[in-house]
């Protein structure tokens, strides 16, 4: 299958903490795909709470979704 990329921006003030990790993490853990969040040249698992958490993206950063 094509791999499919969309980049979001981080629109919460306080930026991606624990809470809407988690809510991310329980959304990307419905689909059966793989998927990957890239930010500033890090690369992590879509579907590991610590992995997003790892991007301490803050407000207004991009973040690259693959699928």
């Amino acid at each position: 299958m094509p791999e499919i990329k969309r980049e979001i921006e981080i629109v919460n003030r306080l930026g991606m903490h624990a809470r809407p990790a988690a809510r991310l993490v329980q959304l990307t853990s419905r689909f059966s795909s793989d998927i990957t969040f890239k930010r500033d040249g890090d690369e992590v698992n879509g579907k590991s709470i610590m992995g997003v958490l790892m991007l301490a993206a803050p407000y207004g950063s991009i973040i690259t979704v693959i699928a």
